[in-house]
């Protein structure tokens, strides 16, 4: 006897339903707003050295391009980038071009290619979750860097306070999962399904079993990935509307737009090197984002935002 699938495949099938028809502007739109949503994600599990007892990184710390996180987002980005299918890689380049870092390695992302090298190990696979649950065994008993304990009692200033346990690895797990969309039958799709292996699942003790957990995390994901092909193919469509016959003025504002809607919030700087132009041509296209009504300023940094609050992806 067949079982109905679960809620998240007629998501997903729903998603590989609609890759065939996206133009390549929406693809090369989803790729940077998958990678916008995955280093959210990272923000939320990475045990960041300076993160306090409440282990909470603040607000701000989640954009992609405006984190204060500079190194940790310079390995995040190189790491995609070396190991990701392509589309994403280049989205993570381009990013790395736009806050002119160059590619780093450190030792600290060693969880994540063993992690990624025991998914492998298990694919070609036609059971996603099946598979994701033996992989998850895998990591929480044979990895060490995993696991995550429960709470610890600590002496602050001659109190006993209890705080959170240390953050394991399981961002690591996320990427892994995220740059594999061909485990759910997406193939090479320019998207990436962010938090798939959240840290719930890595604990110790958890008030679910693992499968409804996981079950419960790969919904999650897919309404995501969902509502960010919704957001980003509604800019894509503005786009047409409102830029035709404004290109005499900068042919590069599509192409700005795109990075602008999809990234987050960018300075014209950033924009430049981004697209690989001058300053100028960059403050040029940002005039005529302006003109069309699509962007403005933001007074706190200057950054350049969309002017429409509706096509900034929610958390």
């Amino acid at each position: 006897m067949a079982f109905p699938p679960s809620p998240w495949q007629l998501t997903l099938a729903r998603i590989e339903g609609a890759l065939p028809f996206i133009s390549p502007e929406l693809s090369e739109c989803l790729v940077m707003a998958s990678l916008r949503r995955l280093w959210r994600v990272h923000v939320r599990d990475y045990p960041f050295d300076n993160l306090g007892i409440a282990h909470n990184p603040g607000v701000g710390a989640s954009e992609l391009v405006r984190s204060w996180y500079a190194e940790e987002r310079r390995q995040f980005l190189s790491w995609i980038g070396r190991r990701a299918p392509p589309a994403l890689a280049k989205a993570a380049k381009l990013v790395l071009a736009a806050k002119s870092q160059a590619e780093g390695f450190t030792e600290a992302y060693t969880p994540a290619d063993n992690a990624l090298a025991r998914l492998d190990a298990l694919l070609p696979s036609r059971d996603p979750q099946g598979t994701l649950l033996e992989w998850l065994e895998e990591l929480r008993t044979e990895e060490f860097d995993f696991f995550e304990g429960g709470s610890e009692m600590v002496q602050v200033g001659g109190f006993a306070i209890t705080r959170s346990a240390p953050r394991g690895a399981a961002w690591a797990a996320s990427l892994a999962a995220a740059i594999r969309p061909h485990l759910f039958g997406l193939g090479s799709a320019p998207l990436a399904l962010a938090g798939i292996m959240p840290r719930a699942l890595f604990r110790e003790f958890h008030e679910e079993p693992l499968p409804a957990l996981l079950r419960s995390a790969l919904q999650t994901a897919a309404d995501k990935a969902t509502t960010d092909l919704r957001v980003m193919r509604e800019a894509v469509a503005l786009a047409d509307k409102q830029l035709a016959g404004r290109l005499y003025a900068s042919s590069t504002a599509p192409q700005a737009w795109h990075m602008i809607v999809s990234l987050g919030p960018l300075t014209r700087a950033e924009l430049a090197r981004g697209l690989g132009v001058t300053k100028r041509t960059a403050s040029q296209s940002v005039s005529s984002l302006q003109e069309a009504g699509m962007v403005r300023l933001r007074e706190t940094d200057s950054a350049i935002v969309p002017a429409n609050a509706d096509l900034v992806p929610r958390e």
